[in-house]
């Protein structure tokens, strides 16, 4: 229909020359015939010469104006294209597509969801007219924008819709549908229809009904929702939902420890879909990724496997890998390593594998920051804090813990580079600028315990260490004695720093006697208790800093870095601890454990941006749907845009040189694969105000709500009537004018005069 209408147009408009032509034909001079009378009518000529000539010309100009409206109505749908009608013909289309981790689902036949998502994008399109304008919207978070304002190049909508790969990441529909209401708010997208068309199977991964949309539209009435009819039944999908060490510190062994490290792993699994109703077996294998001495990155050799066996109705597994992390430091001679679990492959490849950094180390570097001692080696009852705490981080002379001494007024950043961990028991002598050094050290993922010191009564110190640290933990200022002694508590903690002790602290804490704390009078948000006096009051906790965030203008909690605090001192005038089984586990565990969770994971979530190491400017991808693709970092640490692939990536800095491992992990509860009815997408989706969305049934667009809303395209008529009115009221003033402008019109009226005097006289 567009091709005819155009001919109408150009033909119609072409027609406009037809009056013009008459009219000049109608002037031509012709040779005059001289008569007797002749020159009282070219008096009477010359005297309406003026008159006559207007009246041509108005009857020109609205016969002109009559042909030209009538070309103008048949052309509309071009004139609409090229904007010459405004869009208030036209409609805007909008497409939001599922590229989410879920829409990577395939079917034994190898199509995937997105596969057919694409297929009735097309489809769709296809069905537009060529004065309709076409957007595009993905949902994998964050939502992206790809194509708005809409328009009206079906060609190259289609083209990117054809390009779309799945993401890892969720599906982030609020993200789109603000993206959607900001366009809809736009005056010339208010002024015409706007078709919106949302693809997705709508699986619980992709759309979480039991977490409502809030409202987001207002005044809905021009736009027609479409939605893809949610899938019946979804596929099965085993996913590999977290690896957890069991120590995020392994020690590789190279400093004399007896045989080989090995590390057990924790793998944790789900089953998500039908599946979960039948029993099943899936192989778990475990390999390590580690830097070589050069910086570049290398995987260890072998990997280690386990079988995990589902029985019906069983949703979740966890399987122990044990994996010989020694062998793989001496191959590899690693400071930096990750684990990367993988399991057989299933309907989504997205989550069949996860990745987790730890650290490699051959000895843990930790300051002790205390006044020195000089000379002999006291009894055992004058043992200051700093004595127990050496003795306790190495019991024996073969041990993967290396101590330095440091004095509280020499705190330096050299020194702090070189530890893993540091131990402060004379906070009392630690000045400003010490305090600042000591928040940078935490900050760059350093560990800080803090002792009070045993000699002063009246604790000021507590102040600049709130200050400076940026804990929301508040501290006596005087120590308070306990008469009788309070014990510890055996109640097992609920954090994993004390996780591999957790079983024996109800035998071994109960027995320790505590004389004197400096106790804790607040510990706000973020601050962890470890463990608890027998009184019920917080004897240790820990908790990391508080960073300003610039770009969000407000104190989030940093993700790395941690401070622990004891309230008591380490010494026999405070507690018993340091001459109780307790002493050496507490501090091994806190340390080692520790020491990982300040140094931090470096995992992220597909669909974020990715935080890195200090000094990182690249990161480099290893393996998983990354693939070798580099990503920026910025002066904060973070990616400069989001990362939506999951993989394993390599950390360089501006030399070049590696600065550990950065895993991107796919979104795992993207990826349930659980179906959801009609009834309660349907709602969900309205509570958005968008409206109640007619279906898309099928693949392609011929659904009963498709058909509805494409029919307008149809029904609509190809003429436009504004137009067509406009020329049917210039040619009743044509007629109009024609008649009143005639001779005998005047004949007519001049005859009526005449008899009219005859008749009275």
């Amino acid at each position: 229909m567009t091709l005819l209408n155009l001919g109408l147009g150009l033909a119609g408009a072409a027609c406009i020359a037809i009056p013009i032509i008459i009219h000049l034909l109608f002037r031509r001079k012709r040779k005059p015939v001289m008569w007797g009378a002749m020159r009282f009518l070219l008096e009477a000529y010359r005297r309406q010469r003026r008159r006559l000539t207007l009246e041509q010309l108005l009857l020109l100009a609205t016969r002109c104006m009559v042909i030209l409206l009538l070309a103008l109505a048949l052309g509309r749908p071009v004139l609409e294209s090229a904007g010459a009608l405004g869009m208030g013909g036209s409609r805007q289309v909008y497409i939001v597509i599922d590229n989410s981790l879920a829409s990577s689902a395939r079917t034994e036949g190898g199509e995937s969801a997105l596969d057919r998502h694409k297929r009735s994008a097309a489809e769709i399109i296809s069905a537009l007219g060529s004065s309709d304008r076409v957007g595009l919207i993905t949902l994998g978070s964050p939502a992206a924008d790809l194509v708005v304002p809409a328009s009206s190049d079906h060609g190259a909508v289609r083209s990117m819709i054809e390009e779309l790969d799945p993401t890892d990441a969720g599906a982030d529909t609020l993200g789109a549908f603000e993206r959607l209401r900001s366009e809809l708010e736009r005056e010339d997208t208010r002024s015409g229809t706007v078709l919106v068309a949302m693809l997705s199977d709508f699986l619980l991964g992709s759309a979480d009904t039991a977490s409502p949309l809030p409202r987001i539209f207002e005044n809905t009435d021009h736009v027609q929702f479409l939605a893809k009819r949610p899938v019946e039944s979804g596929p099965g999908n085993v996913q590999v939902v977290s690896v957890e060490p069991l120590r995020p510190v392994v020690f590789t062994g190279a400093v004399g420890l007896d045989g080989p490290t090995s590390e057990v792993v924790r793998v944790r699994l789900r089953r998500t879909g039908p599946i979960v109703a039948e029993s099943g077996v899936t192989t778990v294998r475990l390999r390590v990724a580690a830097e070589t001495e050069s910086g570049d990155s290398a995987f260890g050799p072998g990997a280690a496997q386990t079988v995990v066996r589902w029985s019906p109705g069983q949703s979740e597994a966890t399987a122990a890998v044990q994996v010989d992390l020694s062998a793989a430091g001496r191959a590899i001679d690693s400071g930096a390593a990750a684990l990367i679990a993988e399991i057989d492959r299933d309907a989504i490849d997205g989550d069949n594998a996860y990745r987790r950094p730890v650290a490699l180390r051959n000895v843990l570097d930790i300051g002790v920051i205390a006044r020195r001692r000089f000379g002999p080696a006291p009894r055992i009852d004058r043992l200051d804090a700093a004595d127990w705490l050496r003795l306790a981080l190495r019991p024996t002379a073969i041990s993967p813990i290396e101590v330095t001494d440091i004095e509280p007024a020499s705190i330096d950043a050299p020194s702090l580079a070189r530890l893993d961990a540091a131990m402060l028991t004379r906070p009392d002598l630690v000045d400003d600028d010490g305090w600042l050094r000591l928040r940078r050290f935490v900050e760059n993922g350093g560990l800080l315990m803090v002792f009070p010191p045993a000699e002063p009564n009246v604790h000021l110190w507590g102040d600049a260490m709130q200050e400076h640290l940026g804990l929301s933990l508040r501290i006596a200022r005087e120590a308070t004695a306990h008469e009788p002694a309070l014990s510890l508590s055996g109640e097992a903690p609920a954090t994993d720093l004390l996780a591999p002790i957790r079983d024996e602290l109800s035998d071994l804490a109960p027995p320790v006697g505590v004389f004197r704390t400096l106790a804790i009078e607040e510990a706000g948000a973020g601050m962890e208790t470890l463990l608890l006096l027998s009184d019920g009051s917080p004897w240790i906790v820990a908790g990391s800093p508080m960073v300003e965030d610039e770009t969000e203008a407000e104190a989030l909690r940093d993700e790395r870095g941690l401070v622990v605090y004891f309230s008591s001192a380490p010494t026999l005038s405070w507690t018993e601890l340091p001459a109780k089984p307790l002493m050496v586990p507490l501090t091994h565990e806190l340390t080692r454990q520790g020491v990982g969770r300040a140094h931090g994971s470096w995992s992220s979530r597909a669909g974020a941006a990715a935080s890195a190491p200090a000094r990182t400017v690249e990161l480099r991808g290893l393996d998983g749907r990354a693939g070798d693709a580099s990503h920026a970092v910025d002066e904060r640490g973070r990616t400069t845009e989001p990362l939506r692939r999951a993989g394993l990536f390599h950390a360089v800095d501006a030399r070049r040189m590696g600065r550990g491992f950065v895993a991107v992990n796919a979104d795992i509860e993207a990826g349930r694969t659980d179906a959801q009815s009609p009834q309660a997408v349907q709602g969900w989706l309205a509570a958005s105000g968008l409206g109640t969305p007619m279906w898309i049934d099928g693949d392609g667009p011929r659904g009963a709500g498709t058909e509805i809303a494409l029919a307008g395209e149809q029904a609509r008529s190809p003429v436009s009537l504004p137009l067509l009115i406009a020329a049917l009221i210039f040619a009743v003033i044509e007629l109009i004018m024609a008649r009143f402008f005639s001779h005998a019109f005047r004949e007519e009226r001049g005859v009526g005069r005449r008899g009219a005097a005859g008749g009275a006289a």
